[in-house]
Formats: C-alpha cells, structure tokens, sequence
C-alpha cells in the first residue's frame, strides 16, 4: 500500500503518495513532456511530473542568478531563489542549489581553489550539471539527501577531486558524511532546511580544512508559512 504525504501536486494540488512496495509503481505519462516513466511517486488523483521537468525552470534560474549575483552570502544568495515563483516547497531543483551557491559565494568572495586557480562559471555550471542527475525522493529511497551531497559536489569541484586522487576525494566524501548527519535529524523531511544545513556544515568545513572564512547571516527561516509539513520551533532553522 502506498504512503500519502501532503507534499502537493503541481497540477491539481491534492496529495502526492510515495510508493514503498513493487505494486505501488506505475507506468506514467509526464504531464508536460508526455514521455512515459515507471515511477513510484505521484498525485493521488494520477497526476505525474518527470524530474526534469519539474526541475526545469529552477535549474534554469540557479544557473541565471548564480552567473549574475554579486551577493557573497551563501544564505542570502540560497534565500533569494528559493523564494522566486518558480522554485517548489520541495523537488531536486534543491539539490542543485546547495552547490552553486556556494561555489557562487566562494567565487564573489574572491576566494581561489586549493591549486590557486580562480573560481569560474564553468565551475558553477559542472556543479549543476553533476547535482542534476540526483532524482527527487534520494533521501528516502537511497538514504542519502541531494542537498547534502551537493556539498560534496561541491568540495570535489573546490579542490580538484577525481576517483583517483587521495584528498580532495576524501575531502569530499567527508562533507558529504557531515551534511547528511545533520539532515538525518528524525524530522519531518524539509528541502529547505537540508539547503541550509548543509551550506552551514560546509562553511565550518571550509575554515577547519582552508582556514576560509565565508562571510555570512543565519537568519530565521522564511518559508515556514509555505510549508504546511514545517515542524516549527523542532527544526534547527525555524
């Protein structure tokens, strides 16, 4: 039997339901793209958007105001987009986000990798394209938040890391492995609130490892009153 949750259907608004067993799976037509997928997570009302449609528009404005800003507040920077029209309350589009930003607030902050080179829009662009192949409902399915592993996609582009370099995999694979202990926090599961746990544990991880100080404000949360799954004052962010 499938789980409902109240996340929403983008087109008729009524609940979507996760799929946990093999009978749960259908074989659906996108509502947009109108290819067919075999999926596990739809609208009770039959409803379904393949993820890169329903990441689409975000992804394209991640990539748009990243390679525009001057802001140099990776939470400022997350805040903004998040808060346009075109991003959800939840979806993959959030596992982009966490990388470009701060690799985006690295860049504007001046602040060069570990070899010296400078921070560039290629390198912001390679983290999209790396943090878009992450499927919406990872962190349940797979165990493991998008958002928290685009800190480690992050930290890989920062220091150079390949599957066959000593450090910088490590490096990366660590963050990863803190970003994800602290979204594993027995909560309600919250998008935004993996974005900005994991931008915070990568700011402490920045100084431990490069003595880099990225200037920033951890304000409260502003999306709470979107959220009718927000936990309110049990969350870290409220």
């Amino acid at each position: 039997m499938s789980e409902k949750k109240s996340d929403k259907c983008e087109i008729c608004h009524k609940n979507l339901i996760y799929g946990t067993k093999q009978e749960d799976y259908k074989e659906l037509k996108c509502e947009f793209c109108g290819y067919i997928f075999n999926s596990n997570i739809y609208c009770e009302e039959g409803h379904y958007i393949c993820d890169t449609c329903h990441s689409k528009g975000p992804i394209e404005l991640i990539e748009r105001i990243c390679g525009e800003t001057k802001i140099k507040d990776p939470f400022k920077l997350a805040d903004l987009i998040m808060k346009h029209p075109k991003f959800k309350v939840y979806g993959p589009e959030h596992h982009v986000l966490t990388p470009a930003v701060i690799l985006t607030a690295l860049k504007n902050n001046k602040i060069k990798k570990p070899d010296g080179t400078e921070i560039n829009l290629f390198d912001i662009k390679e983290a999209i394209r790396r943090a878009s192949k992450v499927p919406g409902g990872w962190c349940g399915f797979y165990g493991s938040c998008g958002a928290g592993m685009g800190s480690g996609i992050a930290i890989s582009i920062f220091t150079g890391a390949t599957p066959s370099t000593d450090s910088p995999r490590t490096l990366a694979n660590q963050i990863t492995s803190r970003s994800l202990n602290k979204i594993a926090d027995n909560l309600e599961h919250c998008c935004k609130r993996s974005v900005r746990l994991s931008i915070k544990e990568t700011i402490k991880f920045l100084k431990e490892k490069f003595n880099i100080d990225l200037g920033y404000t951890f304000e409260r949360c502003c999306f709470s009153n979107i959220n009718d799954k927000c936990v309110k004052e049990k969350c870290p962010i409220f």
